[in-house]
């Protein structure tokens, strides 16, 4: 029994839009790891976690720079699977300063891609 054309699109990896959960929540001073899938065609580009209310007033906390090698500063590191089209935002020992809104971004001309994802801390 084979599988029809038509459903072969649930096996591809999802690569067509950003993808982000809408949100994820940890306990303080756990790791906190969140995932954004982006499209085919951005593996070389450079990838960047920011913080803020909006998309205009959110500054970086994290970027990959377009490399595929895991990038840290602090807490917080960044790694970009090349293969799979996913960015991975790990924060190590969360505190509930670290709840609010994050946003997964992909640098480009023009506008850059981005998504949010709300990240809620519950109490140890």
């Amino acid at each position: 029994m084979g599988i029809s054309a038509g459903w072969v699109w649930l096996l591809l990896p999802v690569c067509q839009a950003l993808v982000v959960p809408r949100e994820v929540s940890g306990r303080v001073r756990e790791t906190l790891s969140i995932r954004c899938w982006y499209p085919r065609g951005y593996e070389g580009y450079n990838k960047y976690w920011c913080r803020g209310a909006s998309r205009d007033s959110c500054h970086k906390v994290v970027e990959t720079k377009g490399r595929g090698v895991p990038w840290q500063h602090g807490r917080i590191s960044v790694q970009d699977n090349h293969v799979f089209c996913v960015v991975l935002l790990i924060i190590k020992d969360i505190s509930e300063a670290d709840a609010g809104s994050y946003w997964c971004g992909i640098e480009r001309i023009g506008r850059d891609l981005m998504e949010p994802v709300t990240v809620r801390v519950v109490p140890g």
